[in-house]
């Protein structure tokens, strides 16, 4: 039987806010305690300490020693709180000395056994902030028989088991308890995440003499899942794109994501379809409707994260798009985390435009098509290169402020960054991660605050010039929220962008004038005319003004069924989301093809929080004028889901 030596790294307790727990039992030493039976055990301190909150605490120490003044090593010494009942063990060192530190005043029922002496039982007063010192004397067994000694020594032991027993119960009920809140303090269908990172809880204590930098190190080394701790994955409101890593150890992780479509007419992704088919079809696809029922594989994803030091963090990003097509890197930075106040990072990052921008993975989404607003306002997916800060504070007792901002190359209007009213700012995340396009840097930040878990209120901003020489401003403002209600959960988004851009012309001014005088309902013409009087003065040039919202609701069930064929935390959503964007504000209502408005019906299910397989019906509502060929045939190259439905599906899982 061996014991912990006594000091203050085993015998701090009951803390009232960042307290360490450490209860060493005879038989459970070698076990460390994970960060959640922690703190449970606080949880169940905490309560039975509840009548003494505010009081003052104290320190016991003491020395014992046989009838001849010889030290007792490996003696127990267990101390009773008379009130509450709350109860503490500690052993003696070599030296016969232990210490237990902050406990609340009152009074205790010290006892000390040792095998071969009687049992020593005396009360004890301590004053709050005072220590206390005790000498206990034990005795031979004498006229107590040995084997009564034994017996109760056999009874304390069976005591310790038992409270162990329970400990270790109550850590699986806390980790069943985790896996199934998960779901609920995240919006897998938007790219939304737990809406506050989970804060960290304690690590076991280590001795007072190792500086902080040490306690640190020694926490890496001895806890595999780190890495974990150091780059959480998007599931956990992180940066790591992935879910547990398909490999990882306390240094390094490496996950990712991919899915799996069927979309029906062009629903999605539509200018990245449209120019895979410009290689293919040169010179077919201006004069093509696509009305396309595809299956397609958009993304795969390898997330490779590594802990330089416990401080010095890298994470990336790999994107093959369209099964290996394309490949991009989506995210590449090292970050500094000094501490969780302030953390410097820099490379290529995901600018925090947007919650949906931050947390767009497919396997976050119970629909697997984007937000229009999403798409054509904030460019989905836009990542830059440049430098910046995160970090966090607490604001009162359940309150949570974050912040995020870069100094970044920028949005662009050229070199491959084209805007124009057909596509909104979808394509100007061009190759700002190469190089930038002018002399100027832009700015880009996110601040939030989460008043407790379950809900959140983010805004947005982005500014910086756009064109190569630097004449003209392109600024854009977001703001997200959620709500979660046990399973209950609501996310939206609105953003608006002022482009900066050179005065109309004639051409474009006679243009707007003529469809503004056009009546409700079908406009048909040649392709030719629509195409030089319209489509080349209007809306192949820039629009002033865009902006766009969507809202999404679902309602998580657990259907027994279901989580006793797959795991505890599958469950199934249906899920509803309204979508909206005006690609040129100066066309204020709902009626040509520069307004969208979609409404989607959809079913998600989940045989685990990293898989989703989801069903959804589009209807894309049709703007009350709308431009149309001779054959009847929508002038292209606009989206011809306009007024019309679709179906998709989608398959995606993180790993």
């Amino acid at each position: 039987m061996t014991h912990p030596p006594p000091g203050k790294a085993d015998s701090q307790v009951y803390r009232r806010e960042n307290t360490v727990i450490l209860l060493y039992s005879l038989n459970n030493f070698a076990k460390p305690l994970v960060s959640l039976l922690l703190f449970m055990c606080f949880l169940l301190v905490e309560s039975n300490f509840s009548t003494l909150a505010g009081t003052g605490k104290g320190t016991l120490a003491g020395l014992v020693r046989d009838q001849n003044g010889s030290a007792i090593s490996g003696a127990i010494v267990l101390v009773r709180h008379q009130v509450t009942g709350a109860t503490l063990n500690v052993s003696t060192d070599a030296t016969g000395m232990f210490r237990l530190d902050s406990l609340p005043e009152g009074t205790y029922l010290l006892q000390a056994t040792a095998l071969g002496f009687t049992q020593f039982v005396q009360p004890v007063t301590l004053t709050g902030n005072q220590p206390t010192a005790v000498s206990v004397a034990l005795e031979p067994a004498g006229t107590r028989s040995a084997s009564k000694t034994d017996e109760e020594i056999i009874q304390l032991k069976k005591q310790l088991a038992e409270a162990n027993a329970k400990i270790d119960k109550l850590a699986s009920l806390v980790e069943g308890l985790q896996a199934k809140a998960t779901p609920a303090l995240s919006f897998p269908g938007t790219g939304t995440p737990t809406e506050v990172a989970a804060t960290a809880l304690p690590s076991p204590a280590v001795p007072q003499s190792l500086t902080e930098q040490d306690k640190k190190s020694k926490a890496a080394q001895d806890d595999p899942k780190a890495i974990d701790a150091l780059v959480k994955s998007k599931i956990q409101g992180g940066t790591f794109s992935g879910s547990e890593g398909l490999f990882k150890n306390d240094r390094i992780k490496i996950g990712g994501y991919a899915d799996f479509r069927y979309v029906t007419r062009g629903l999605d992704d539509g200018f990245e379809i449209r120019a895979n088919a410009d290689e293919e079809n040169p010179g077919q696809t201006d004069v093509t409707n696509f009305k396309r029922n595809t299956f397609s594989s958009p993304q795969l994803i390898l997330g490779v994260a590594a802990a330089i030091t416990d401080k010095l963090v890298f994470n990336s990003e790999i994107e093959f798009e369209f099964a290996g097509k394309e490949v991009e890197i989506e995210q590449m930075y090292l970050e500094y985390q000094f501490n969780k106040k302030f953390n410097l990072r820099g490379g290529i990052v995901i600018p925090p435009l947007g919650r949906f921008n931050l947390f767009h993975d497919s396997n976050l989404r119970d629909i697997i098509t984007r937000p229009l607003v999403s798409t054509f306002v904030i460019p989905s997916t836009y990542k830059d290169a440049g430098i910046g800060a995160n970090g966090q504070f607490k604001v009162g007792r359940k309150g949570l402020f974050t912040y995020e901002g870069y100094v970044v190359n920028g949005l662009r209007s050229d070199e491959g960054g084209e805007i124009a009213r057909e596509a909104g700012l979808f394509e100007t995340k061009g190759n700002n991660r190469f190089f930038d396009n002018n002399p100027q840097k832009s700015a880009v930040g996110r601040l939030t605050y989460s008043p407790f878990i379950g809900t959140e209120i983010g805004v947005s901003g982005y500014r910086g010039k756009h064109d190569n020489r630097g004449q003209y401003d392109l600024s854009i403002w977001a703001f997200d929220g959620k709500y979660t209600f046990r399973d209950f959960q609501i996310v939206g988004e609105y953003a608006r962008a002022a482009i900066g851009r050179a005065p109309e012309t004639e051409q474009e001014l006679a243009a707007k004038r003529f469809l503004l005088s056009l009546p409700k309902g079908d406009y048909v013409n040649t392709f030719d005319f629509i195409d030089a009087n319209i489509n080349e003065p209007v809306f192949d040039k820039a629009a002033r003004s865009t902006d766009g919202f969507y809202l999404e609701a679902r309602y998580r069930f657990h259907p027994k069924w279901l989580t006793s064929r797959t795991t505890e935390d599958a469950t199934i959503a249906p899920v509803f989301r309204f979508d909206q964007v005006n690609l040129d504000r100066s066309y204020p209502d709902f009626r040509f093809p520069l307004n969208m408005r979609r409404a989607s019906y959809g079913l998600s299910i989940r045989p685990t929080e990293a898989a989703t397989f989801n069903f959804t019906y589009h209807h894309d509502l049709k703007p009350g004028l709308l431009l149309r060929l001779p054959d009847g045939r929508p002038f292209p190259p606009y989206f011809t889901n306009l007024g019309v439905k679709g179906f998709s599906f989608g398959m995606a899982y993180a790993f």
